[in-house]
């Protein structure tokens, strides 16, 4: 039983995630676009949070903290734009992100940082 309402409570987060985007394909891609803008590290980053926030072990109010983040991140609208606010719309994302990483990057298990290499070297792969 205590699984099965672990399952629900993952798959209730995944959908609210999934509506603030559209879909789960329509998130991933939001992160490939925002991947060729934002560079591997802060890519990196993203993905992170993404599977921190699928895991069944991450605690509701972090999953919270992590959707926000993310669609504040990835969200077209911003609070304070970069053409507008300069270096401080900048600033308002990185923000964003790093409060919600430090968060819970202690929850980044080697199989989430192994997934997340993973993908990082199909998208940031040199061409020659």
């Amino acid at each position: 039983i205590r699984r099965q309402r672990q399952m629900c409570i993952r798959d209730r987060y995944m959908d609210i995630l999934s509506n603030v985007f559209g879909s789960p394909e329509q998130l991933w891609q939001y992160i490939k676009q925002y991947a060729v803008k934002a560079g591997r590290e802060t890519t990196r980053t993203v993905l992170e949070l993404y599977y921190v926030v699928k895991a069944p072990t991450t605690p509701v109010v972090d999953k919270v903290i992590i959707i926000g983040a993310l669609a504040y991140q990835l969200l077209p609208k911003d609070l304070l734009s970069r053409n507008k606010f300069g270096i401080l719309g900048l600033a308002d994302n990185v923000a964003t992100l790093a409060i919600a990483y430090n968060r819970v990057k202690h929850r980044v298990t080697p199989e989430i940082r192994t997934q997340v290499e993973d993908i990082l070297n199909q998208w940031f792969t040199l061409i020659p």
